[in-house]
């Protein structure tokens, strides 16, 4: 997740289930919007019992993504339940804020209706109004608490004068409007829905179809040349990784007030100002970021962020990895798509360094403990306090610098960070998962020397960042000018002798090198 203006679901990612959870009788869920200036969905969903006498019903009080514990079940209102044997009601007790339980009485399927307030400007919450549809299902639709792997099936009953609803859920079926099928819960939440008044631009890359939709306030936006510029970004995101591991994708972008992006397995929910017009540098770094997320956390992922207990947030020592390491590499792709030349990538590197550097809370929490400490304060992550605190937002992509230029050093320039990733990849991606010591080891395999003493300085401590190899390595300076708002600010050596030149454009992906 990152939010810019204002884990993991691995069946999901793998395309793996069991055999059970496939023959079973789905959930099935009808949301409707009946009246889209009331901000309110009706959502009605069955759920098979197997004869037993109580059902418990569960609504996430966090979303895989985004590090903060919300009250989504504050939002469900109405809600009532009754036998589908003979049509009876049935009693509802709250057990939780986030939980029901309903007394079925044996009846082989409980039907439960409730409406939705959905006026949320989150990328975790759901949006009704006169022509747009945000539904999260994490938000918005309630599981049964022992069928979590069980189907779920998600029917829509929209506006007439609505385009079809977009949505990385696969069909119900071939050819099916509106009717989506998730092969489990995990899937369901993993898959955000837009619909509503739609602009849908296509293209593929290594064969994966790639949907730029548009939605919400886009009347100004140059909605081509954002498909023509997030097209690089793809290509630019696959030559990283070397493939792209799902068959389609969808960028569901919406042109609304507030702020944030939220990475799924082969889709993103973003959130782009009403004002722009065109593609800027600061929009694609965020679009690269969340999709640079379909590897490097969707399938790439802290051991602690999964399998997913939707009632208890986790905890990591590792999101400088997962977000850090994403917005270094996200970054980089930029300037070797060649959608930013090398200052202004060096801007972009350079204002998450003044900002490390400006905050005094840098030496006051380690890395590691701002990772672990991300339920207790900030937005996921974000705006928190630098008196007191870092953000692995800021010095994630710091380290990640860093340790990029100390892995190319140590190899004589034949290996890089982008190395370490694709092999942590290879090994841990998936249902697996990495441990601190894995992730620092891999690392070390591909570096060829010992890190730890690096690590346990960038991570473990509250030391000074050393910049004086990054900046040798690749012919680099701060700049220091007299009265400089930025002290910080990277730049090319006048100086730069031929090899530290041709480092610099190896890393950068640029010709000539």
């Amino acid at each position: 997740m990152r939010a810019i203006w204002g884990a993991i679901a691995f069946a999901v990612s793998l395309g793996l289930a069991s055999a059970p959870a496939q023959a079973a009788e789905p959930i099935v869920y009808t949301v409707t919007v009946a009246d889209p200036r009331s901000h309110y969905a009706e959502v009605r969903a069955a759920y098979p019992t197997k004869g037993r006498d109580v059902i418990d019903l569960m609504m996430p009080v966090w979303s895989p993504g985004f590090y903060r514990v919300e009250n989504h079940a504050s939002l469900v209102e109405d809600l009532y339940a009754r036998s589908s044997d003979d049509g009876q009601g049935l009693v509802v007790e709250r057990t939780r804020l986030n939980r029901w339980r309903i007394h079925s009485r044996g009846a082989r399927r409980v039907e439960v209706t409730y409406r939705l307030l959905c006026e949320g400007r989150s990328v975790t919450t759901n949006t009704v109004s006169e022509n747009l549809l945000i539904l999260n299902p994490a938000a918005a639709l309630i599981t049964a608490v022992s069928d979590v792997d069980r189907p779920h099936e998600l029917r829509l009953e929209l506006p007439a004068a609505w385009k079809p609803a977009i949505s990385g859920l696969s069909p119900a079926r071939a050819g099916a409007v509106n009717r989506f099928m998730a092969r489990d819960y995990d899937t369901l939440v993993d898959r955000p829905i837009l619909a509503g008044d739609l602009s849908v631009r296509e293209f593929r890359v290594g064969g994966v179809r790639h949907q730029l939709v548009d939605a919400g306030a886009y009347s100004q936006w140059d909605a081509a040349r954002g498909a023509a510029d997030l097209e690089k970004v793809v290509r630019g995101v696959r030559d990283y990784w070397g493939s792209l591991p799902f068959a389609r994708y969808a960028f569901l972008n919406v042109f609304r007030q507030g702020g944030g992006g939220l990475e799924h397995g082969n889709s993103t929910l973003l959130t782009s100002s009403p004002e722009m017009k065109t593609p800027t540098l600061r929009w694609l770094s965020f679009v690269s970021h969340e999709y640079f997320h379909a590897f490097n956390v969707k399938r790439l992922r802290p051991i602690e962020l999964g399998p997913f207990d939707y009632e208890k947030p986790p905890s990591t020592s590792s999101l400088w990895i997962s977000e850090g390491l994403t917005t270094y590499g996200a970054d980089l792709v930029l300037a070797r798509a060649s959608l930013c030349t090398t200052d202004e990538f060096l801007t972009l590197l350079s204002s998450h360094i003044a900002t490390l550097q400006g905050s005094p809370g840098r030496l006051k929490q380690t890395l590691e403990q701002a990772s672990l400490d991300v339920w207790n304060s900030g937005t996921s992550g974000v705006g928190r306090d630098p008196e007191n605190l870092v953000s692995y937002y800021v010095k994630g992509p710091v380290v990640g610098f860093v340790l990029d230029a100390k892995v190319q050093n140590a190899t004589g320039g034949k290996k890089s960070l982008q190395d370490v990733m694709r092999l942590a990849y290879r090994r841990y991606s998936g249902a697996r998962g990495f441990t601190a010591d894995q992730f620092r080891k891999t690392a070390e395999e591909v570096a060829k020397t010992d890190l730890s003493t690096a690590f346990r300085s960038w991570l473990a401590s509250t030391d000074e960042i050393d910049y004086r190899e990054a900046l040798d390595w690749f012919g680099l300076r701060f700049t220091n000018e007299a009265g400089s708002k930025n002290p910080w600010r990277l730049a090319v050596r006048d100086d730069a002798s031929p090899e530290q030149t041709k480092r610099l454009r190896r890393w950068l992906g640029q010709k000539g090198q």
